[in-house]
C-alpha cells in the first residue's frame, strides 16, 4: 500500500508538471554573467548534464560547478538541527513554503507549488504598470503567478514573497495593479523548506522556511559582473536555536577545476579562488585568458570561519574530504575538520599549534602571510587542485517567528593575471560593499505612462 501511494503521488506530480508547465529553472542573464539556478536552492550546477552553470556570458570556460545553502544550530534541548545542500543529485530542500499542518501532498499545495521559481524583469514589471487595466491586457506568468498570497487552510502563512498592494488590502492581485518587489534588472526568487527528508546531510529537521532572491544589475563597472543573493530564513517551528548558523558554499572551477588555489580576506568578509598556475591548462593547449579570480562577499554579516574541503579522491586524508553526516558538516560549519579537531597555523591546518578561523589569508599577490603560494612561510606551494570552500557567519539567536536575513554578491575580476586578478578582486569586495551600503533598495517603480499593449 505504501508503494501504490509513492506511485499516485508520483504519478500526480507528474501529471500536474505536464499540464501546468511548472518552471523549476532560470537562467539569470541581467548583465554580463550567465547564472543558472535550479529550485530548492541548488545554485549553478547543471546536475542532469553534470556541467557548470556559471559563467561569463557567450564564453564556454566554466566558474563556479556548485553553490548551496548549510543551515544549523542546537536547540534548547542540545540537539543538532540540521539542513545542507551540495550538489543538485540529492535533496534537502523542498520547493514551496513550510507548512505547519504539513500538508505538502495536499493537490491545493502541489499545484501551488510544483513552480518553485519565478524570474522577473524590471522591464516587465514596467511593462505591467502600464498596462495591468488596459483591455485584453494578460499580465507576464512570473508575475501573474508570483506566490505573493499564501494558503492558511494548508498550514501556510497567509503572505509570502514581497509585493507592492496598490490598494493596500493585503492580497496580491496582479490585475488590481499589484506587482512583485524585486531588486535588481532580473530576479529569480524561490520559497523552499525542509520539512522532509533530509538526503545530503541525513540532519534532523530544523523547522524552517527559506526565501532567496538572485539578482543582477546592468552597469558600466564591477556590478556588471556581479550576482546578488538575498536569503531570508524564517523559523516556522518549535525550536530555539542560541547558536543558529549559515553557510554559503562554493565549489569553484576557475577553467580546468584541478588548477585551482583559494583565499580569504577576513576583513572584507570575502572567500575566493583563483587559478593556481599563470595559465590555465584545459584539456589540451594550454588557455591563457581563463585566469579570473572569483569570489564571494557576504554583504551584511561578519563571517566567523572561512574554510575548504576536497574531493575525496584527491583529499590528503579522509577528514579534509567532503561532508557526509549531519556531524560533518556541522564541524566544518565551527571551524574543525570532519574528525572534530580544530583548524591549526601549521601542516596544512591541521595538527598546529594554534587555533585559526580563516584558511589562506594572506595576498598571494603582494606575497605576504599565509596562502597557497606560500603554505609553510618559507615559500613551498601547496599542490594545486579541485577546491571547495565555504563562508560560515556567527551565530545568533534564533527562536519562533524569527526572520534572518544574509546578503551576498559574487563577484570576479578578469583584467591581468592570475595573481594580479587576485588584487583586482580584494578591490572589488570593498566596492561592492560600499555600493550595498550606500544603496536605498524600494518595491516601488514607476511605468512610462504609455499603455501599449496592443502594439
Amino acid at each position: 500500500m505504501v508503494n501504490c501511494k509513492l506511485f499516485s503521488f508520483v504519478f500526480f506530480v507528474c501529471f500536474f508538471q505536464i499540464i501546468y508547465g511548472q518552471q523549476n529553472q532560470s537562467v539569470l542573464n541581467g548583465n554580463s554573467i550567465s547564472a543558472l539556478l535550479y529550485d530548492e536552492g541548488r545554485f549553478f550546477h547543471d546536475f542532469p548534464h553534470n556541467g557548470w552553470g556559471y559563467k561569463i556570458a557567450g564564453e564556454i570556460t566554466p566558474l563556479i560547478y556548485s553553490g548551496g545553502l548549510w543551515f544549523g544550530g542546537t536547540n534548547q534541548t542540545g540537539d543538532l538541527k540540521l539542513a545542507s545542500q551540495l550538489y543538485g543529485i540529492h535533496r534537502e530542500f523542498y520547493r514551496g513554503p513550510f507548512s505547519t499542518t504539513g500538508q505538502y501532498m495536499d493537490t491545493a499545495y502541489v499545484y501551488a507549488y510544483e513552480s518553485g521559481i519565478w524570474t522577473v524583469e524590471k522591464s516587465d514589471i514596467i511593462y505591467h504598470i502600464d498596462n495591468y487595466n488596459q483591455p485584453g491586457y494578460t499580465a507576464p506568468e512570473a508575475i501573474l503567478n508570483w506566490p505573493g498570497n499564501g494558503n492558511p487552510s494548508i498550514g501556510v502563512a497567509a503572505q509570502l514573497a514581497p509585493f507592492v498592494d496598490v490598494n493596500n488590502n493585503g492580497v496580491y492581485e496582479p490585475y488590481e495593479g499589484d506587482y512583485p518587489c524585486i531588486k535588481g534588472d532580473v530576479a529569480a526568487y524561490q520559497i523552499m523548506h525542509e520539512d522532509r527528508e533530509h538526503m545530503s546531510s541525513g540532519g534532523e529537521k530544523i523547522g524552517i522556511e527559506i526565501h532567496l532572491m538572485a539578482y543582477q544589475i546592468q552597469a558600466s563597472n564591477y556590478i556588471d559582473s556581479t550576482t546578488f543573493i538575498d536569503v531570508m530564513v524564517i523559523n516556522r517551528g518549535e525550536n530555539l536555536y542560541e547558536d543558529f548558523k549559515t553557510t554559503f558554499y562554493l565549489d569553484p572551477d576557475i577553467g580546468f577545476p584541478e588548477d585551482d588555489y583559494i583565499g580569504s580576506a577576513p576583513d572584507k568578509n570575502l572567500v575566493y579562488a583563483y587559478n593556481g598556475l599563470p595559465y590555465d591548462p584545459g584539456q589540451g593547449t594550454p588557455i591563457l585568458n581563463s585566469i579570473t579570480a572569483l569570489g564571494i562577499v557576504s554583504l551584511n554579516k561578519e563571517v566567523e570561519y572561512s574554510g575548504l574541503f576536497f574531493q575525496d579522491d584527491m583529499a590528503p586524508s579522509t577528514d579534509y574530504g567532503s561532508p557526509s553526516s549531519p556531524e560533518d558538516f556541522w564541524n566544518y560549519m565551527n571551524g574543525k575538520w570532519r574528525d572534530g579537531t580544530e583548524w591549526t597555523n601549521g601542516n596544512g591546518g591541521y595538527g598546529g599549534s594554534s587555533p585559526i578561523q580563516h584558511f589562506f589569508d594572506g595576498n598571494p599577490y603582494l606575497g605576504t602571510g599565509w596562502t597557497e603560494l606560500d603554505a609553510d612561510g618559507n615559500g613551498t606551494s601547496n599542490q594545486v587542485g579541485d577546491r571547495r570552500f565555504f563562508m560560515t557567519s556567527k551565530g545568533e539567536q534564533f527562536y519562533p517567528g524569527d526572520t534572518l536575513v544574509y546578503n551576498y554578491a559574487i563577484i570576479l575580476n578578469q583584467q591581468g593575471n592570475h595573481l594580479e586578478n587576485v588584487q583586482g578582486l580584494l578591490n572589488y569586495a570593498d566596492s561592492v560593499q560600499q555600493y550595498f551600503d550606500n544603496q536605498t533598495f524600494t518595491c516601488s517603480q514607476q511605468g512610462t505612462g504609455i499603455a501599449d499593449v496592443f502594439e
